[in-house]
């Protein structure tokens, strides 16, 4: 066999090779259209999230007095500071307005610290809206620290809804009914006889259907 025969036989098995591993795909398509509207739009479950009614005089002609803390004094100079995320529910002429976040730093010394009502986080809507239903879950642990937990009350009645363990990974409360114009008192309790920074955070899963809680 000379050497340009050898050539096209070898050319011949990798284009045969070529054909044998060829994949084929069948091609499916997703094509899809969002329509965002703006704050004032949010109704039900799209108008909840956390306030203060001290920083907004007058919201509490449609949710409890609650947030009340949100900047108070720990230890020296030092005071709790809250800053609110995106306005994701607003109404009136002021406007009133709810937050999708917010984030909480709280200056501490070692020992045992209770928080007590640094924010609320409420529903807004007429009474003829529906009941919507509140999953609070740990996603970022709190290190370091003893204890830490997140305490939940209703903010008509104040009787204490259920505790939170932050130090726990993955940790949910069972689901916590909300009626138009009510709302959570949100407490923060820690002891810890470590320094350092302690950081976590917590997601708050809403919905309109009573039995669909979120998935692990």
């Amino acid at each position: 066999m000379d050497r340009r025969t050898a050539a096209l036989l070898l050319v011949a098995v990798v284009a045969l090779a070529s054909v044998v591993n060829a994949t084929v795909f069948a091609y499916r398509w997703i094509y899809g259209t969002v329509s965002i509207a703006g704050p004032g739009a949010a109704r039900g479950a799209a108008c909840t999230g956390f306030y203060s009614a001290t920083a907004q005089s007058g919201i509490t002609q449609f949710l409890p007095n609650l947030g009340t803390n949100y900047d108070a004094p720990t230890y020296g100079t030092y005071n709790i500071t809250v800053i609110p995320g995106d306005v994701v529910c607003e109404w009136g002429t002021v406007p009133y307005k709810l937050y999708e976040s917010i984030e909480v730093s709280i200056p501490v010394t070692v020992g045992s610290w209770y928080i007590q009502d640094f924010y609320g986080f409420g529903y807004n809507g007429t009474a003829t809206g529906p009941k919507v239903y509140a999953y609070f879950r740990v996603e970022d642990a709190a290190e370091i620290v003893s204890l830490a937990k997140l305490i939940i009350w209703n903010g008509t009645t104040m009787a204490k809804v259920t505790e939170l363990n932050l130090s726990s990974p993955g940790a949910m409360t069972s689901v916590i009914p909300l009626n138009p114009g009510k709302a959570l008192r949100l407490d923060l309790y820690l002891d810890s006889s470590t320094t350092g920074t302690v950081e976590f955070k917590v997601g708050v899963y809403v919905t309109q259907e009573p039995n669909e809680a979120p998935s692990p």
